[in-house]
């Protein structure tokens, strides 16, 4: 039997960038033009990240192309970004920690932040044990596309309200037990690329929105100097770095 090669697009929450379905509509408008299976799914847990690879039929097609639409900083890809649930959930860890006189511990924050994907996770996460099985979803020539900001930026320093020495009391004590082990940080995007043991892009800068407007791509702000209000869902959007391109890290 012929294995099929597919394509996925996941996506997480937009946040201030609007909704993330629209860039990857519009990015499986393209794919359908390459393949005959383009799964398009929103995924704003890591766990259901994770199952969304795993449902993969391997017996009959394979992933060719995965690509991810997430808010991320150098460290991590935050699916759930402003989720109000992990947030409440967050916040509660933090307090029921400083009632005890206690700070939030490396373990604590790594399990805490379900609607992340950490370079953590692929230290001590729970997704270690499937890890070939995974890689076994994928063609041998398979690459990986994190559209976003910064998942290419490595050495990353998690602060809390831009506080990072672990000593300072003047903030709750919770991002910097990131710090506590594992560091320097890789970026994101070398870390997956390493899990999953396929090339991956990733930005080295921040990314601004554009849309295909008369022909062109150009910018939201463009968009809105020549027209005069600001584009809708309704036109082709994508994820572009502020600076250079998106970057191959290999694993």
């Amino acid at each position: 039997m012929k294995i099929e090669k597919i394509a996925i697009i996941a996506y997480g929450d937009g946040g201030e960038l609007g909704r993330f379905e629209v860039f990857a509509r519009t990015l499986s408008k393209e794919l359908n033009k390459k393949y005959t299976k383009v799964l398009v799914q929103y995924v704003n847990r890591d766990a259901k990240f994770f199952n969304l690879i795993e449902s993969v039929n391997s017996a009959k097609e394979e992933i060719a192309e995965l690509h991810i639409f997430s808010h991320s900083i150098g460290a991590s890809l935050f699916l759930g970004y402003k989720d109000h649930a992990i947030a409440t959930s967050r916040n509660t860890l933090v307090m029921n920690k400083s009632k005890a006189g206690k700070n939030v511990t490396y373990h604590e924050v790594v399990r805490a932040e379900v609607g992340a994907i950490q370079t953590d996770d692929f230290k001590v996460g729970v997704f270690l044990n499937k890890q070939s099985d995974y890689q076994k979803k994928f063609s041998v020539d398979a690459f990986i596309k994190l559209w976003g900001c910064n998942s290419g930026v490595k050495g990353w320093i998690y602060s809390d309200g831009g506080v990072v020495d672990p000593k300072d009391t003047s903030a709750p004590y919770y991002w910097r037990a990131f710090n506590e082990f594992n560091t320097p940080k890789p970026s994101i995007a070398q870390a997956v690329a390493k899990f999953f043991n396929r090339k991956v892009y990733g930005a080295n800068s921040g990314a601004s929105i554009e849309v295909y407007h008369n022909k062109k791509w150009r910018s939201s702000q463009q968009y809105k100097n020549q027209v005069g209000h600001w584009p809708s869902g309704i036109l082709p959007h994508r994820l572009v770095p502020d600076k250079g391109a998106y970057n191959e890290f290999l694993p």
